[in-house]
């Protein structure tokens, strides 16, 4: 199975142990952290059609980071759109983090899609690392309007969504990321906080 649009949201695994570096606190105590190397690894490539778009979130200080993998990945960075988020201020030692961004890339040929769209989005804060719904409704209305027999597959998904594939540890799986690359296998057995480890093998599925 090739896919041609991909969602992601990486647990991403921070240098300071306040922001997830440390097992006991931060993000990996909520849920599994990856380092960057490890999410560059993963076999991203290989499951992408040759024309695929990619959204990938990105805390603010990961940008530099989200745009490596995004690369790692396949992807040529286009554009982002910004999440506000209202109701309480995030953490931060610079300065507190009110903003995330989704990076937004395209493999291949992709017609640009001129949907009229914004790219900053206010909405209230959720869960910890939880996303608003708002915006996969906008990768479903701005990639429905150029893409055709789209293929749809969510990254570090945590439910199942009618009409997309999903890979996560908290999820069943509809693919196994481990057959794709062998690369992919000491992260995929490794416990890496909650969960203790990646998804293993499961069923392949269809979109």
């Amino acid at each position: 199975m090739k896919y041609n649009v991909l969602y992601a949201d990486p647990g991403w695994k921070y240098d300071n142990q306040r922001t997830g570096g440390s097992h006991k606190s931060g993000a990996a105590q909520k849920y599994t952290v990856m380092s960057v190397e490890e999410i560059c690894r993963l076999p991203v490539p290989e499951i992408s059609d040759r024309n695929a778009v990619l959204f990938l979130w990105a805390t603010v200080p990961m940008l530099k980071e989200g745009l490596q993998v995004m690369q790692a990945w396949g992807f040529n960075y286009k554009t982002k759109i910004t999440w506000r988020k209202t109701g309480r201020l995030g953490l931060g030692y610079w300065f507190r983090g009110e903003i995330e961004e989704l990076l937004f890339g395209v493999r291949g040929k992709i017609k640009a899609f001129r949907c009229q769209l914004p790219n900053f989005v206010e909405h209230p804060v959720l869960a910890h690392s939880e996303k608003p719904e708002i915006f996969r409704e906008i990768i479903e209305t701005a990639t429905a309007r150029t893409m055709e027999n789209r293929k749809r597959i969510e990254l570090f998904a945590r439910r199942r969504v009618p009409g997309w594939n999903a890979w996560g540890n908290e999820i069943e799986s509809d693919i196994d990321m481990a057959q794709y690359s062998t690369q992919y296998s000491p992260v995929a057995s490794a416990g890496t906080g909650p969960g203790e480890g990646l998804p293993g093998p499961l069923k392949l599925g269809t979109v």
